[in-house]
Protein backbone atom coordinates (compact mmCIF):
# COMPACT_ATOMS: atom_id res chain seq x y z
CA UNK A 1 0.00 0.00 0.00
CA UNK A 2 2.66 2.24 0.87
CA UNK A 3 5.43 1.34 -1.95
CA UNK A 4 4.06 3.68 -4.39
CA UNK A 5 3.48 7.22 -1.49
CA UNK A 6 3.31 9.63 -5.13
CA UNK A 7 0.18 8.40 -5.19
CA UNK A 8 -1.47 8.77 -2.27
CA UNK A 9 -0.77 12.25 -2.50
CA UNK A 10 -1.39 12.96 -6.31
CA UNK A 11 -5.22 11.61 -4.84
CA UNK A 12 -5.13 14.06 -1.90
CA UNK A 13 -3.97 17.24 -3.68
CA UNK A 14 -6.92 15.99 -6.61
CA UNK A 15 -9.23 15.97 -3.63
CA UNK A 16 -8.61 19.02 -2.46
CA UNK A 17 -8.33 20.72 -5.74
CA UNK A 18 -11.52 19.36 -6.83
CA UNK A 19 -13.45 19.77 -3.50
CA UNK A 20 -12.20 23.03 -1.92
CA UNK A 21 -15.29 25.38 -2.21
CA UNK A 22 -17.60 23.45 -3.83
CA UNK A 23 -20.67 25.02 -2.63
CA UNK A 24 -19.36 28.50 -4.55
CA UNK A 25 -20.97 29.91 -6.16
CA UNK A 26 -24.03 29.07 -4.98
CA UNK A 27 -25.50 29.51 -8.00
CA UNK A 28 -26.63 27.52 -11.17
CA UNK A 29 -23.38 27.51 -13.37
CA UNK A 30 -23.57 26.91 -17.41
CA UNK A 31 -25.32 23.85 -18.14
CA UNK A 32 -25.95 22.71 -14.45
CA UNK A 33 -29.20 24.05 -15.52
CA UNK A 34 -30.57 21.32 -17.44
CA UNK A 35 -28.83 18.44 -15.69
CA UNK A 36 -30.58 19.34 -12.44
CA UNK A 37 -33.68 19.82 -13.91
CA UNK A 38 -33.46 16.23 -15.46
CA UNK A 39 -32.25 14.91 -11.98
CA UNK A 40 -35.73 16.85 -11.03
CA UNK A 41 -37.66 15.10 -13.73
CA UNK A 42 -36.75 11.69 -12.69
CA UNK A 43 -37.87 12.06 -9.07
CA UNK A 44 -41.31 13.26 -10.29
CA UNK A 45 -41.77 11.19 -13.29
CA UNK A 46 -42.45 14.21 -15.77
CA UNK A 47 -41.32 12.48 -19.53
CA UNK A 48 -38.05 15.17 -20.67
CA UNK A 49 -35.95 14.90 -23.81
CA UNK A 50 -32.38 15.19 -23.88
CA UNK A 51 -29.97 14.02 -27.06
CA UNK A 52 -27.32 12.20 -24.69
CA UNK A 53 -27.94 8.45 -23.15
CA UNK A 54 -29.06 8.47 -19.61
CA UNK A 55 -26.62 7.24 -17.01
CA UNK A 56 -25.11 10.57 -15.28
CA UNK A 57 -28.82 12.44 -15.31
CA UNK A 58 -29.62 8.82 -13.19
CA UNK A 59 -26.94 9.24 -10.93
CA UNK A 60 -27.92 12.65 -10.51
CA UNK A 61 -31.76 11.74 -9.70
CA UNK A 62 -30.00 9.42 -7.29
CA UNK A 63 -28.09 11.81 -5.27
CA UNK A 64 -31.37 13.44 -4.74
CA UNK A 65 -33.63 10.26 -3.94
CA UNK A 66 -30.52 9.57 -1.54
CA UNK A 67 -31.30 12.59 0.01
CA UNK A 68 -35.34 12.15 0.28
CA UNK A 69 -34.92 15.62 -1.96
CA UNK A 70 -38.17 16.53 -3.84
CA UNK A 71 -37.65 17.53 -7.28
CA UNK A 72 -38.72 21.01 -6.10
CA UNK A 73 -35.47 20.73 -3.85
CA UNK A 74 -33.11 19.39 -6.29
CA UNK A 75 -33.36 21.96 -8.94
CA UNK A 76 -33.68 24.91 -6.44
CA UNK A 77 -32.12 23.83 -2.88
CA UNK A 78 -28.99 25.35 -1.54
CA UNK A 79 -27.97 21.68 -0.58
CA UNK A 80 -28.60 20.28 -3.71
CA UNK A 81 -26.15 22.59 -5.55
CA UNK A 82 -22.98 20.87 -3.02
CA UNK A 83 -24.19 17.28 -3.03
CA UNK A 84 -25.13 17.24 -7.32
CA UNK A 85 -21.39 18.66 -7.36
CA UNK A 86 -19.35 16.36 -5.39
CA UNK A 87 -20.08 13.26 -7.91
CA UNK A 88 -18.50 14.80 -10.55
CA UNK A 89 -15.90 16.55 -8.52
CA UNK A 90 -14.67 13.07 -6.74
CA UNK A 91 -14.83 11.58 -10.75
CA UNK A 92 -12.54 14.10 -11.55
CA UNK A 93 -9.99 13.66 -8.48
CA UNK A 94 -10.23 9.61 -9.31
CA UNK A 95 -8.73 10.62 -12.84
CA UNK A 96 -5.25 12.14 -11.80
CA UNK A 97 -4.46 8.91 -9.92
CA UNK A 98 -6.10 6.79 -13.03
CA UNK A 99 -3.57 8.60 -15.41
CA UNK A 100 -0.54 7.54 -12.96
CA UNK A 101 -1.33 3.56 -13.27
CA UNK A 102 -2.31 4.28 -16.92
CA UNK A 103 1.31 5.84 -17.17
CA UNK A 104 2.92 2.73 -15.53
CA UNK A 105 0.96 0.46 -17.49
CA UNK A 106 2.32 1.72 -20.96
CA UNK A 107 5.40 0.93 -19.83
CA UNK A 108 7.19 4.56 -18.42
CA UNK A 109 8.80 4.88 -15.15
CA UNK A 110 7.21 6.41 -11.78
CA UNK A 111 8.35 9.92 -12.42
CA UNK A 112 7.02 10.76 -15.83
CA UNK A 113 3.49 8.84 -13.98
CA UNK A 114 3.67 11.41 -11.64
CA UNK A 115 4.66 14.15 -14.18
CA UNK A 116 1.51 13.37 -16.66
CA UNK A 117 -0.69 13.39 -13.23
CA UNK A 118 0.40 16.37 -12.34
CA UNK A 119 -0.39 17.57 -16.02
CA UNK A 120 -3.99 16.32 -15.19
CA UNK A 121 -4.39 17.96 -11.45
CA UNK A 122 -2.83 21.14 -12.19
CA UNK A 123 -5.09 21.60 -15.27
CA UNK A 124 -7.84 24.15 -15.07
CA UNK A 125 -10.28 23.28 -17.84
CA UNK A 126 -10.02 19.58 -16.10
CA UNK A 127 -10.97 20.91 -12.37
CA UNK A 128 -13.17 23.37 -13.55
CA UNK A 129 -15.44 20.48 -15.67
CA UNK A 130 -15.42 18.41 -12.65
CA UNK A 131 -16.64 21.29 -10.18
CA UNK A 132 -20.00 20.92 -11.60
CA UNK A 133 -23.39 19.33 -11.97
CA UNK A 134 -21.65 18.21 -15.99
CA UNK A 135 -21.40 15.04 -16.98
CA UNK A 136 -17.59 15.12 -18.79
CA UNK A 137 -15.48 14.43 -15.85
CA UNK A 138 -17.87 10.76 -15.20
CA UNK A 139 -16.97 10.38 -19.32
CA UNK A 140 -13.63 10.83 -18.60
CA UNK A 141 -13.27 8.43 -15.72
CA UNK A 142 -15.11 5.45 -17.22
CA UNK A 143 -13.83 6.30 -20.84
CA UNK A 144 -10.06 5.83 -19.24
CA UNK A 145 -11.10 3.20 -16.62
CA UNK A 146 -12.04 1.09 -19.76
CA UNK A 147 -8.53 1.75 -21.21
CA UNK A 148 -7.04 0.83 -18.12
CA UNK A 149 -8.71 -2.24 -17.49
CA UNK A 150 -8.07 -3.25 -21.13
CA UNK A 151 -4.29 -2.93 -20.34
CA UNK A 152 -4.36 -4.79 -17.44
CA UNK A 153 -6.21 -7.53 -19.08
CA UNK A 154 -3.41 -7.99 -22.01
CA UNK A 155 -1.00 -8.78 -19.42
CA UNK A 156 -3.42 -11.22 -17.71
CA UNK A 157 -4.55 -15.10 -17.98
CA UNK A 158 -6.94 -17.95 -17.16
CA UNK A 159 -9.78 -16.56 -14.84
CA UNK A 160 -8.49 -13.17 -13.85
CA UNK A 161 -8.44 -12.39 -17.71
CA UNK A 162 -11.65 -12.86 -17.74
CA UNK A 163 -12.69 -10.88 -15.04
CA UNK A 164 -10.40 -7.78 -16.40
CA UNK A 165 -12.90 -8.28 -19.82
CA UNK A 166 -15.87 -8.15 -17.68
CA UNK A 167 -14.57 -5.18 -16.11
CA UNK A 168 -13.51 -3.21 -19.52
CA UNK A 169 -16.93 -4.24 -20.70
CA UNK A 170 -18.84 -2.51 -17.63
CA UNK A 171 -16.39 0.82 -18.12
CA UNK A 172 -17.54 0.86 -21.70
CA UNK A 173 -21.33 0.33 -21.58
CA UNK A 174 -21.39 2.75 -18.39
CA UNK A 175 -19.18 5.24 -21.13
CA UNK A 176 -21.24 5.05 -24.25
CA UNK A 177 -24.85 5.54 -21.67
CA UNK A 178 -23.06 8.87 -20.69
CA UNK A 179 -22.42 10.75 -23.97
CA UNK A 180 -22.31 8.72 -27.83
CA UNK A 181 -18.81 10.53 -28.20
CA UNK A 182 -17.81 7.71 -26.11
CA UNK A 183 -18.20 5.30 -28.75
CA UNK A 184 -14.72 6.60 -30.20
CA UNK A 185 -12.96 5.76 -26.54
CA UNK A 186 -14.73 2.09 -27.03
CA UNK A 187 -13.64 1.36 -30.61
CA UNK A 188 -10.22 2.02 -29.67
CA UNK A 189 -10.18 -0.39 -27.20
CA UNK A 190 -12.31 -2.67 -29.30
CA UNK A 191 -9.63 -2.03 -32.40
CA UNK A 192 -6.84 -2.79 -30.09
CA UNK A 193 -8.22 -5.85 -28.41
CA UNK A 194 -9.00 -7.35 -31.87
CA UNK A 195 -5.71 -6.58 -33.47
CA UNK A 196 -3.74 -7.73 -30.42
CA UNK A 197 -5.55 -10.95 -30.23
CA UNK A 198 -4.67 -11.57 -34.12
CA UNK A 199 -1.21 -10.81 -33.46
CA UNK A 200 -0.68 -12.87 -30.66
CA UNK A 201 -2.06 -15.60 -32.74
CA UNK A 202 -4.74 -16.34 -29.59
CA UNK A 203 -7.22 -18.73 -29.58
CA UNK A 204 -10.45 -18.03 -31.67
CA UNK A 205 -12.67 -19.60 -28.76
CA UNK A 206 -11.36 -17.69 -26.66
CA UNK A 207 -11.63 -14.54 -28.68
CA UNK A 208 -15.20 -15.32 -29.82
CA UNK A 209 -16.41 -15.70 -26.48
CA UNK A 210 -14.66 -12.62 -24.90
CA UNK A 211 -16.63 -10.57 -28.02
CA UNK A 212 -19.39 -11.98 -27.36
CA UNK A 213 -19.42 -11.09 -23.47
CA UNK A 214 -18.01 -7.39 -24.55
CA UNK A 215 -21.17 -7.52 -26.76
CA UNK A 216 -24.07 -8.64 -24.38
CA UNK A 217 -22.36 -6.67 -21.44
CA UNK A 218 -22.33 -3.12 -23.62
CA UNK A 219 -25.66 -3.93 -25.20
CA UNK A 220 -27.43 -4.79 -21.76
CA UNK A 221 -26.11 -1.61 -19.56
CA UNK A 222 -26.66 0.63 -22.53
CA UNK A 223 -30.32 -0.65 -22.65
CA UNK A 224 -30.64 -1.60 -19.13
CA UNK A 225 -30.39 2.44 -18.47
CA UNK A 226 -33.11 3.45 -20.60
CA UNK A 227 -35.55 0.52 -19.35
CA UNK A 228 -35.01 2.43 -15.89
CA UNK A 229 -35.12 5.78 -17.22
CA UNK A 230 -38.59 4.56 -19.08
CA UNK A 231 -40.04 3.44 -15.53
CA UNK A 232 -39.40 6.20 -13.95
CA UNK A 233 -40.87 8.64 -16.38
CA UNK A 234 -44.06 8.00 -16.99
CA UNK A 235 -45.55 11.07 -16.58
CA UNK A 236 -45.93 14.22 -19.01
CA UNK A 237 -43.30 16.35 -19.18
CA UNK A 238 -41.53 18.69 -21.57
CA UNK A 239 -40.02 16.43 -24.07
CA UNK A 240 -43.40 14.97 -25.32
CA UNK A 241 -42.95 17.09 -28.34
CA UNK A 242 -40.00 15.28 -29.71
CA UNK A 243 -41.68 12.03 -29.43
CA UNK A 244 -44.55 10.37 -31.65
CA UNK A 245 -48.52 10.74 -30.59
CA UNK A 246 -48.50 6.86 -29.71
CA UNK A 247 -45.73 7.19 -26.99
CA UNK A 248 -47.31 10.10 -25.65
CA UNK A 249 -50.56 7.95 -25.50
CA UNK A 250 -48.60 5.98 -22.59
CA UNK A 251 -47.37 9.51 -20.44
CA UNK A 252 -50.38 9.93 -17.48
CA UNK A 253 -51.79 13.68 -18.43
CA UNK A 254 -50.91 14.18 -22.06
CA UNK A 255 -53.75 15.32 -24.25
CA UNK A 256 -53.10 12.07 -26.04
CA UNK A 257 -52.74 9.62 -23.13
CA UNK A 258 -55.21 6.33 -22.72
CA UNK A 259 -55.26 3.58 -20.26
CA UNK A 260 -55.51 0.90 -22.85
CA UNK A 261 -52.42 1.99 -25.07
CA UNK A 262 -49.30 0.30 -24.89
CA UNK A 263 -45.93 0.22 -26.72
CA UNK A 264 -43.51 -2.39 -26.04
CA UNK A 265 -39.36 -1.06 -24.92
CA UNK A 266 -37.80 -1.59 -27.83
CA UNK A 267 -40.23 0.30 -29.67
CA UNK A 268 -39.43 3.03 -27.54
CA UNK A 269 -36.01 2.48 -27.25
CA UNK A 270 -35.66 3.39 -30.50
CA UNK A 271 -38.17 5.85 -31.01
CA UNK A 272 -36.21 7.41 -28.54
CA UNK A 273 -32.73 6.98 -29.72
CA UNK A 274 -33.63 7.87 -33.39
CA UNK A 275 -35.43 11.33 -31.87
CA UNK A 276 -31.69 11.48 -30.06
CA UNK A 277 -29.74 11.29 -33.36
CA UNK A 278 -32.22 13.80 -35.04
CA UNK A 279 -32.25 16.35 -32.60
CA UNK A 280 -28.53 16.15 -32.67
CA UNK A 281 -28.29 17.02 -36.45
CA UNK A 282 -31.10 20.01 -36.41
CA UNK A 283 -28.50 21.76 -34.10
CA UNK A 284 -26.44 22.15 -37.12
CA UNK A 285 -27.37 25.91 -37.62
CA UNK A 286 -27.79 26.80 -34.33
CA UNK A 287 -25.30 29.54 -32.58
CA UNK A 288 -23.67 30.21 -29.40
CA UNK A 289 -20.93 33.04 -28.46
CA UNK A 290 -19.06 30.60 -26.98
CA UNK A 291 -18.49 28.18 -29.57
CA UNK A 292 -15.56 27.07 -31.38
CA UNK A 293 -13.92 25.23 -34.18
CA UNK A 294 -12.12 21.66 -33.32
CA UNK A 295 -9.26 23.15 -35.27
CA UNK A 296 -9.06 25.66 -32.63
CA UNK A 297 -8.99 23.89 -29.46
CA UNK A 298 -5.13 22.38 -28.94
CA UNK A 299 -4.26 25.94 -28.31
CA UNK A 300 -7.16 26.83 -26.46
CA UNK A 301 -8.39 30.12 -28.64
CA UNK A 302 -11.69 30.25 -27.31
CA UNK A 303 -12.90 28.92 -23.93
CA UNK A 304 -16.29 29.12 -22.50
CA UNK A 305 -17.34 31.67 -19.94
CA UNK A 306 -19.38 29.58 -17.41
CA UNK A 307 -20.59 32.02 -14.90
CA UNK A 308 -20.23 35.68 -13.99
CA UNK A 309 -20.62 37.24 -10.56
CA UNK A 310 -22.32 40.15 -9.12
CA UNK A 311 -20.06 43.29 -9.04
CA UNK A 312 -18.69 44.32 -5.47
CA UNK A 313 -18.83 47.41 -4.32
CA UNK A 314 -14.84 47.67 -4.86
CA UNK A 315 -15.15 47.29 -8.06
CA UNK A 316 -14.17 43.45 -8.23
CA UNK A 317 -16.23 40.45 -9.59
CA UNK A 318 -15.87 36.71 -9.74
CA UNK A 319 -15.83 35.41 -12.96
CA UNK A 320 -15.58 31.33 -13.77
CA UNK A 321 -14.11 30.17 -17.10
CA UNK A 322 -13.34 27.19 -18.86
CA UNK A 323 -9.96 27.90 -19.43
CA UNK A 324 -7.07 24.95 -19.77
CA UNK A 325 -3.78 25.93 -18.42
CA UNK A 326 -1.42 27.10 -20.90
CA UNK A 327 1.15 25.46 -19.62
CA UNK A 328 -0.29 22.42 -20.55
CA UNK A 329 -2.27 22.48 -23.53
CA UNK A 330 0.41 24.35 -25.40
CA UNK A 331 2.84 21.79 -24.33
CA UNK A 332 0.51 19.14 -24.78
CA UNK A 333 0.08 20.34 -27.99
CA UNK A 334 3.96 20.98 -29.07
CA UNK A 335 3.69 17.04 -27.91
CA UNK A 336 1.73 15.25 -30.07
CA UNK A 337 3.82 17.58 -33.26
CA UNK A 338 6.42 16.87 -32.51
CA UNK A 339 5.08 12.95 -31.57
CA UNK A 340 4.12 12.71 -35.31
CA UNK A 341 7.10 14.69 -36.74
CA UNK A 342 10.09 11.79 -35.13
CA UNK A 343 7.53 9.21 -35.97
CA UNK A 344 7.65 10.14 -39.40
CA UNK A 345 11.09 11.00 -39.58
CA UNK A 346 13.23 9.83 -37.10
CA UNK A 347 11.44 6.48 -35.85
CA UNK A 348 14.79 5.36 -34.42
CA UNK A 349 15.03 8.00 -31.80
CA UNK A 350 11.74 6.84 -30.51
CA UNK A 351 13.69 3.24 -29.98
CA UNK A 352 11.18 0.68 -28.61
CA UNK A 353 8.33 3.34 -27.96
CA UNK A 354 7.58 4.13 -31.91
CA UNK A 355 4.38 1.24 -31.24
CA UNK A 356 3.49 2.91 -28.42
CA UNK A 357 3.64 6.55 -30.02
CA UNK A 358 1.75 5.17 -33.06
CA UNK A 359 -1.06 3.35 -30.73
CA UNK A 360 -0.91 7.20 -28.64
CA UNK A 361 -1.36 8.88 -31.76
CA UNK A 362 -4.32 6.79 -32.80
CA UNK A 363 -6.36 7.54 -29.97
CA UNK A 364 -5.50 11.11 -30.13
CA UNK A 365 -7.11 11.32 -33.57
CA UNK A 366 -9.80 9.00 -33.13
CA UNK A 367 -11.43 11.34 -30.47
CA UNK A 368 -10.23 14.59 -31.89
CA UNK A 369 -10.87 14.79 -35.93
CA UNK A 370 -14.11 13.39 -36.42
CA UNK A 371 -15.49 16.47 -34.68
CA UNK A 372 -14.47 18.41 -37.81
CA UNK A 373 -17.33 16.35 -39.48
CA UNK A 374 -19.86 17.62 -37.27
CA UNK A 375 -21.42 20.89 -38.00
CA UNK A 376 -23.60 21.82 -34.62
CA UNK A 377 -21.88 23.96 -32.13
CA UNK A 378 -19.06 22.61 -30.42
CA UNK A 379 -16.71 23.68 -27.12
CA UNK A 380 -13.51 23.05 -25.45
CA UNK A 381 -14.72 20.45 -23.27
CA UNK A 382 -15.41 18.55 -26.47
CA UNK A 383 -11.58 18.20 -26.46
CA UNK A 384 -10.62 16.85 -23.31
CA UNK A 385 -10.70 13.04 -24.38
CA UNK A 386 -8.01 14.03 -26.76
CA UNK A 387 -6.59 16.27 -24.37
CA UNK A 388 -5.78 13.62 -21.97
CA UNK A 389 -3.97 11.69 -25.00
CA UNK A 390 -1.84 14.50 -25.82
CA UNK A 391 -0.60 14.20 -22.30
CA UNK A 392 0.34 10.54 -22.48
CA UNK A 393 2.38 11.01 -25.45
CA UNK A 394 3.76 14.30 -24.54
CA UNK A 395 5.17 11.96 -21.02
CA UNK A 396 6.54 9.50 -24.09
CA UNK A 397 8.06 12.45 -25.68
CA UNK A 398 9.66 13.63 -22.51
CA UNK A 399 10.94 10.12 -21.38
CA UNK A 400 12.58 9.75 -24.75
CA UNK A 401 14.00 13.21 -24.41
CA UNK A 402 15.24 13.30 -20.83
CA UNK A 403 16.59 9.60 -21.98
CA UNK A 404 18.81 11.62 -24.52
CA UNK A 405 19.90 14.61 -22.05
CA UNK A 406 21.07 12.07 -19.31
CA UNK A 407 23.62 9.95 -22.22
CA UNK A 408 24.22 14.00 -23.37
CA UNK A 409 24.74 16.20 -20.27
CA UNK A 410 24.05 13.77 -17.54
CA UNK A 411 21.55 13.41 -15.01
CA UNK A 412 21.60 16.70 -13.02
CA UNK A 413 20.41 18.37 -16.40
CA UNK A 414 17.69 15.89 -16.67
CA UNK A 415 16.57 16.50 -12.67
CA UNK A 416 16.62 20.30 -13.61
CA UNK A 417 14.35 20.18 -16.67
CA UNK A 418 12.19 17.98 -14.97
CA UNK A 419 11.66 20.21 -12.24
CA UNK A 420 11.94 23.29 -13.99
CA UNK A 421 8.53 22.09 -16.21
CA UNK A 422 6.81 20.84 -12.91
CA UNK A 423 7.41 24.55 -11.59
CA UNK A 424 5.79 25.95 -14.78
CA UNK A 425 2.97 24.02 -14.63
CA UNK A 426 1.94 24.75 -11.00
CA UNK A 427 2.65 28.49 -11.78
CA UNK A 428 0.36 28.42 -14.85
CA UNK A 429 -2.19 26.59 -12.57
CA UNK A 430 -1.89 29.38 -9.71
CA UNK A 431 -2.15 32.13 -12.24
CA UNK A 432 -5.89 31.19 -13.70
CA UNK A 433 -7.15 29.78 -10.56
CA UNK A 434 -8.84 32.91 -10.24
CA UNK A 435 -10.48 32.06 -13.07
CA UNK A 436 -11.31 28.48 -12.25
CA UNK A 437 -12.97 29.10 -8.54
CA UNK A 438 -14.69 32.13 -9.45
CA UNK A 439 -12.46 34.64 -7.14
CA UNK A 440 -13.31 38.42 -6.94
CA UNK A 441 -11.07 40.22 -9.44
CA UNK A 442 -10.74 43.98 -10.76
CA UNK A 443 -11.31 44.65 -14.51
CA UNK A 444 -7.22 45.39 -14.74
CA UNK A 445 -6.62 41.71 -13.50
CA UNK A 446 -8.93 40.45 -15.10
CA UNK A 447 -7.45 42.10 -18.26
CA UNK A 448 -4.34 40.63 -17.44
CA UNK A 449 -5.68 36.59 -17.46
CA UNK A 450 -6.73 37.44 -20.80
CA UNK A 451 -3.78 36.53 -22.80
CA UNK A 452 -5.42 36.33 -26.45
CA UNK A 453 -8.03 38.53 -27.28
CA UNK A 454 -10.70 35.78 -28.21
CA UNK A 455 -10.50 34.61 -24.43
CA UNK A 456 -13.34 37.78 -23.92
Amino acid sequence: MFAYPEIWILTVLALFTRLWWLGTPPAIVFDEVYFRQFASDYLSGNFFFDIHPPFVKLLFAGVGGLFHWSSTQVMHGDQATLALRVLPALAGAALVPLIYVIIRQLGLGRRMAVFGALLVLFDNALMVESRFVLMDSILLLTGFGAFSCYLKLRSSGGVKRWLWVLATAVLMGLLVSTKWTGLAMAGLIGAAWAADGLLRRTDWRRMTGEFVLIVSVVAAIYTGLFAISFALLNRSGDGDAFMSERFQAILIGNVHYSSTAQMSFWDKFIELNREMYAAQSSLNNATHPYASRWYSWPLEIRPVYYWEGEMMSNGQQGNIYLLGNPAVWWLSAVGVVSALFVWLAGPRWLAGRRRLVAFLLVGYALNFVPFSLIKRPMFLYHYLFALLFSLLVTCVMLERLFAWQRQKYGIATVRQSYWALVTVVILGFLYFAPLSYGWPMSVGDLHRHMWLPTWR
